[in-house]
């Protein structure tokens, strides 16, 4: 296609009668041609690309038209025609790279489309991202592990994040640190910091930011060069004001309690998708994304019964284990991405509790913890080397149908745990640990030859 300045200046010529220049396609063309190639065929990135200069090139253009007061066409993104191209597009490939992009652009511009986001635009953006939502869950009904598609609903909630919230009194008193009693209702709140819609949550999280310790959130998935290179720039074609750039929104950010159903209803959906199938390894990750944002809510409730950061940590870890992997592991034992969940929270859990300096209690309830798993993996162990007491010892190797290779993996992982907060006085104990944990490695060596050398350098650390 024609660079954006030839477009200019086939038109002047063509205006002033030039019919040697006049065939060149106009972005009409442009953009029906691209819908009808992309309707067959999404994945084609520089068709996108086009698609998107041509757009860009007439909002601006219109615009101008009504800078100068003349009847021009729509000077904002229509958003309905591109979110129902990309979902024809989306039917026809779920796992279009390019489809779904644009669809991330679509909404960023059309947020940042107008001069002046009112509490009307933002509302109506809230809806739309809502239908978003509704529309993830249908495509995760066809693929439940599209992480495409995962990967866009973590943008849309960025992005309703970042619209702002309604409860204008409650935020105003957590950002002015009032008292309930001197909170005055007409008090300015602190706008939503919106200079960048890209699907990041670090914009909109700011209830829970604490600069002594790191929050784990999810970045962005849009870069600012991307969004400057179709037009949300700093400065708009020909120098003029920046009509398109993000600016502050009008409405409060998201009050605490509006922060925090937003945060459930995900780690709900998460739950309901782990259930569904317990390999979903998209679900665990988004879950390992929430649960630090959910401890963060758990463990700063303003009541005077709240536990802990590290006492919340470990219940949190609980209910992990008892509720979602204690029933996935013996359901599917040799499934990968459980025993990488039961990685991370145990590694998780450990790490908390060390940062936040735990006393005796706490850390003697997380041994606890620890010890029913060993038990429940023992468990495990047991019923299937039943299962397969007819293999030969020299036989039981991952690639002739030995099981258990990940099991032994979660149990080697809880005992070095175990030996890590064990107090060094308990000789007899760690003596114990370390024998079981030489037992594992070992039953590693035979299941797993290929990894021997690793093995044996784990094994030789014990000493």
């Amino acid at each position: 296609p024609p660079p954006l300045s030839d477009i200019d200046a086939t038109e002047k010529t063509a205006n002033d009668g030039d019919a040697a220049t006049a065939a060149a396609p106009s972005p009409e063309v442009l953009l029906a041609l691209t819908e009808k190639m992309l309707s067959v065929n999404p994945d084609p990135s520089h068709l996108w690309n086009i698609r998107r200069e041509m757009l860009v090139y007439l909002i601006h253009h219109n615009q101008d038209d009504v800078v100068n007061d003349i009847n021009s066409k729509s000077s904002t993104l229509d958003i309905e025609a591109e979110l129902k191209l990309t979902a024809h597009c989306l039917q026809r490939n779920p796992k279009s790279y390019s489809a779904w992009f644009h669809r991330k652009w679509a909404l960023v511009y059309f947020m940042n489309g107008t001069s002046h986001k009112t509490e009307e635009h933002w509302t109506n953006m809230k809806s739309i991202l809502q239908s978003e939502l509704e529309l993830c869950v249908q495509f995760l009904q066809l693929d439940e592990r599209n992480f495409h598609c995962w990967n866009f609903r973590r943008f849309v909630v960025g992005l309703l994040g970042s619209c702002g919230g309604s409860d204008v009194t409650i935020t105003a008193r957590e950002n002015n640190n009032v008292d309930g009693n001197n909170v005055d209702n007409n008090a300015p709140t602190t706008p939503s910091s919106t200079d960048s819609f890209s699907g990041s949550w670090s914009a909109w999280m700011h209830q829970i930011e604490n600069e002594n310790k790191d929050v784990w959130m999810m970045g962005p998935q849009i870069s600012q060069n991307a969004c400057r290179a179709v037009g949300m720039s700093s400065s708009c074609k020909g120098g003029s004001n920046n009509y398109y750039s993000a600016t502050k929104s009008t409405s409060a950010p998201l009050s605490k309690r509006e922060l925090k159903k937003i945060i459930m209803n995900e780690w709900d959906f998460s739950t309901a998708k782990i259930q569904d199938n317990f390999s979903n390894g998209s679900a665990f990750h988004y879950r390992s994304k929430l649960l630090p944002l959910l401890l963060e809510f758990r463990s700063s409730d303003d009541s005077a019964s709240c536990p802990g950061e590290a006492d919340e940590a470990i219940t949190l870890v609980r209910e992990e284990w008892d509720g979602i992997l204690l029933d996935a592991i013996f359901t599917e034992p040799d499934d990968q991405t459980i025993w990488f969940y039961h990685r991370f929270i145990v590694t998780w859990a450990r790490r908390t509790i060390v940062d936040a300096g735990a006393d005796a209690e706490v850390t003697e309830e997380f041994e606890e913890l620890l010890y029913d798993m060993v038990d429940s993996i023992q468990e495990l162990i047991d019923v299937e080397k039943e299962d397969n007491f007819e293999v030969n010892t020299q036989d039981r190797h991952e690639s002739k149908g030995a099981k258990c290779k990940w099991a032994y993996l979660g149990m080697h992982l809880v005992l070095t745990t175990l030996l890590e907060f064990t107090s060094k006085e308990v000789d007899d104990t760690k003596t114990e640990l370390c024998e079981r944990t030489k037992e594992c490695l070992d039953e590693l060596m035979i299941i797993d030859p290929d990894r021997r050398e690793r093995y044996q350098i784990l094994e030789s650390e014990l000493t």
